[in-house]
């Protein structure tokens, strides 16, 4: 049968892999975190389906959950659009074949609904329909929910593939969805109107009349078609609209040019990170981590001493410049020999990406100034982090990344792949947070938390004063290891 043909062929791709063979010890570790987060879930849907009818009264049992459910559904939809990969598939050598494109679209999309996600969604829902709408409605009831549920949750898949593949031709549109999915959460936390209550009341007429559960179903069917259709007229959307885009990069960032070799090095590496599947990823991530302080600075929690707030403060000024550097040759690996051959200067190299890396933590910095509606507490602790950052991190990931010997593939998405990473990008994130944690602890247990903020800025500016000489440091191990560098970016994983 051609699907399991299918089938048969991305199992084997995926165990013949030099990925598989060279780091079985990684995907193991891979698979025990998935199934510790599976686990997770499972106790957490058990103890909320088991203890839910406690925390409400009996007439709103039911809908208070199904109010929730609306968030936990666009905030599945939020984590999908920056995380979850699109279905696809090597097709290029099925199409020189006599199969019809259409049993290969057909492949890709049902293969597409079967992810970790769904998988999710199903073992949050399943207690909570038979302990809780089972008890108040009945078993029947408490399948066609469960059902239902699911459906929705399909819904959301196939439009976030569909506006993930939008995404590239269309920003504007994508954008225009966003905006309107964000007014739909601010409006109901700030109560201009409830939508989550009509939602409660939707979904509690369709337990009352099943017949309501063909709207989802309805709408499955059209999400599953509008993928068809499009998947169908653009099998390879990242062949569409390539010489236009490259164009208007070229207009908007055309100017570092005049900056001579160190410009031209950032504007290539812009148009790298523009262009390519696994660096847009980080950058549609990058507003998130930016808004990462609003779950810990609101929160009485985290008080303006506490060491936690190091973490977070690192984290939002340097999250984009920490995985940028972190693999910055790892990303050029494909094209690494030519580098070594055209006689570049590699000061002028290191320099340019140090560059690069500086201009994002001062552009992160300023788009976090608002968080100083927390309190001044809160503005120390993200300049103090950026002065850092941009003195003492910047060289130091740098200079690890060239001990890494593997290349990046840049076509493929970034969530939940490690393909082109090692030991020595785990390595990094030690001295990267825990050093600037325990240098501040110390002040902050004997009562005096703003001067250990002040020796880490100072280490920031002091490292930042002597900016040249680790240029030259970083370059030398880059010429003692550039060959080492180049034999593990030829081998293709």
């Amino acid at each position: 049968m051609l699907i399991s043909s299918f089938l048969s062929h991305q199992y084997k791709k995926a165990r013949r892999s030099s990925i598989w063979q060279k780091n079985k010890a990684l995907n193991v570790l891979i698979f025990i975190v998935a199934l510790i987060i599976l686990a997770e879930v499972i106790g957490f849907s058990l103890i909320l389906a088991h203890g839910w009818h406690e925390l409400f009264p009996e007439a709103e049992t039911l809908s208070s959950f199904f109010k929730i459910s609306v968030f936990y559904f666009l905030g599945s939809f939020a984590i999908r659009f920056f995380m979850q990969q699109l279905p696809t598939m090597e097709i290029v050598h099925y199409q020189l074949l006599p199969i019809k494109k259409s049993t290969l679209i057909h492949f890709i999309l049902v293969k597409g609904k079967v992810n970790f996600f769904t998988l999710i969604s199903l073992v949050f829902f399943t207690p909570f329909a038979f302990m809780q709408v089972g008890y108040y409605e009945g078993t029947t009831a408490a399948w066609f929910w469960l059902i239902g549920m699911m459906l929705i949750d399909l819904n959301v898949n196939y439009f976030v593939f569909y506006l993930k593949k939008q995404l590239v031709n269309n920003l504007k549109t994508v954008t225009a969805i966003l905006v309107l999915l964000a007014l739909f959460v601010t409006g109901d936390v700030l109560k201009w109107y409830s939508f989550s209550d009509l939602f409660a009341q939707a979904i509690v007429g369709a337990i009352r009349q099943p017949l309501f559960w063909l709207v989802p179903l309805a709408l499955l069917i059209f999400a599953y078609m509008l993928n068809y259709r499009f998947f169908y007229k653009r099998l390879y959307l990242e062949e569409v609209g390539t010489k236009k885009s490259e164009q208007l990069h070229e207009n908007r960032f055309g100017y570092l040019q005049r900056f001579g070799l160190i410009g031209e090095i950032m504007l290539l590496d812009i148009k790298l990170y523009i262009r390519n599947k696994r660096t847009k990823s980080m950058l549609y991530l990058t507003p998130l981590f930016w808004a990462y302080g609003l779950l810990f600075y609101p929160s009485d929690q985290y008080t303006s001493d506490s060491g936690f707030m190091i973490f977070i403060g690192i984290f939002i000024t340097g999250y984009l410049t920490i995985t940028y550097l972190q693999s910055a040759f790892a990303y050029e690996g494909s094209y690494y020999d030519f580098l070594l051959s055209s006689g570049i200067d590699f000061e002028q190299y290191i320099k340019a990406k140090l560059t690069l890396g500086s201009i994002v933590i001062v552009v992160s910095y300023f788009v976090t100034l608002p968080y100083l509606y927390f309190g001044w507490h809160i503005l120390l602790i993200n300049t103090a982090m950026a002065i850092f950052n941009l003195g003492f991190v910047t060289p130091m990931m740098l200079y690890f990344a060239t001990y890494n010997k593997k290349a990046i593939q840049l076509s493929r998405g970034n969530a939940f792949n490690f393909q082109g990473m090692s030991t020595v990008h785990w390595l990094t994130m030690l001295p990267l947070f825990v050093l600037p944690t325990a240098i501040y602890l110390p002040f902050k247990w004997f009562g005096h938390p703003d001067y250990g903020l002040l020796v880490l800025a100072a280490i920031g500016l002091i490292t930042l004063a002597f900016r040249s000489f680790l240029i030259k440091l970083i370059g030398r191990n880059l010429l003692e290891k550039k060959y080492i560098m180049a034999t593990g970016f030829r081998e293709k994983n």
